[in-house]
C-alpha cells in the first residue's frame, strides 16, 4: 500500500504554499480541502466557503457543536475518501500521498473553542493513520503578521468574537500544543518554516524520504 503523510503546521504556516509545490516540483500526489486543490470538488468548496466561518461563530447558541461538527465532518470524509482514491489508484512506484493537516487540527482547534462531540472524535480517531507527519512550525507572532493582523484570520483561528492579536496568539500557541499531543503516538518530524520557501520544500521532501525530482 502507497505510504500517505500528512503536512501541519499552524494557521499562516505555508502549508498549502508547500503543498502545491510538492505536487507541481516534487510529483506527490497531495489530498487536501484547501480551495486551490478542490477544483474537481466544488460541493466540498461551497460547504466550507459558507458554513465554516459562520458555524463557528455561533456554535453553541444558534447552532449545537454537534451539528457544526457534523458539517466538518463531511470535509473530512471528503478527504479520507480522496486518499483512499489515491492510494488505490497508485503505481507501485507513484510515492507518498501528502494530506493537508487531516484531521488533527481541525479537532483540535474545535476543542479549543470549545464546540466537541466525542462521537465525531472518535470516528476521526479512528481513520487510517499515516506513516508519518512533517509539522511546520511557524511562531503565532510570525503568523499574526502573515495574517494580515488578522485581516485574514477566521473565527476558527482565534480566540473571541474578533481577530485581535492577542486572541490569535493564545490560540495558535494553545493549537500547538493540543495539534501535537494528538499526534504523540506517530512519527512526526518538527520543521522551522520560518526559512525561506525553496529551504522549506527541500526539508519536506527530505522528511518524507524520497528525492525532489
Amino acid at each position: 500500500m502507497t505510504d500517505f503523510w500528512v503536512l501541519l503546521g499552524p494557521d499562516f504556516a505555508g502549508k498549502s504554499s508547500a503543498l502545491a509545490r510538492v505536487r507541481d516540483e516534487v510529483g506527490w500526489q497531495v489530498v487536501s480541502h484547501d480551495d486551490a486543490f478542490l477544483d474537481a470538488h466544488p460541493l466540498v468548496r461551497t460547504l466550507r466557503g459558507c458554513w465554516v466561518d459562520e458555524a463557528l461563530r455561533h456554535a453553541g447558541t444558534r447552532y449545537s457543536a454537534e451539528l457544526v461538527l457534523t458539517v466538518l465532518h463531511a470535509v473530512i470524509l471528503h478527504q479520507r475518501d480522496e486518499l483512499l482514491r489515491r492510494v488505490a489508484a497508485a503505481e507501485p512506484d507513484a510515492g507518498p500521498v501528502v494530506m493537508d493537516s487531516y484531521y488533527y487540527k481541525v479537532l483540535a482547534a474545535c476543542t479549543l473553542l470549545g464546540v466537541t462531540h466525542e462521537p465525531t472524535f472518535a470516528a476521526w480517531r479512528a481513520m487510517p493513520q499515516p506513516a508519518g507527519v512533517v509539522y511546520l512550525d511557524v511562531p503565532p507572532e510570525v503568523t499574526w503578521r502573515r495574517s494580515g493582523e488578522g485581516a485574514r484570520a477566521t473565527a476558527f483561528e482565534h480566540y473571541g468574537p474578533a481577530a485581535t492579536r492577542d486572541g490569535f496568539v493564545r490560540m495558535q500557541r494553545d493549537l500547538r500544543t493540543a495539534m501535537l499531543a494528538e499526534i504523540r503516538d506517530l512519527p512526526v518530524t518538527v520543521l522551522d518554516a520560518t526559512a525561506c520557501p525553496d529551504a522549506v520544500l527541500a526539508k519536506v521532501a527530505a522528511a518524507i524520504g524520497a528525492p525532489r525530482c
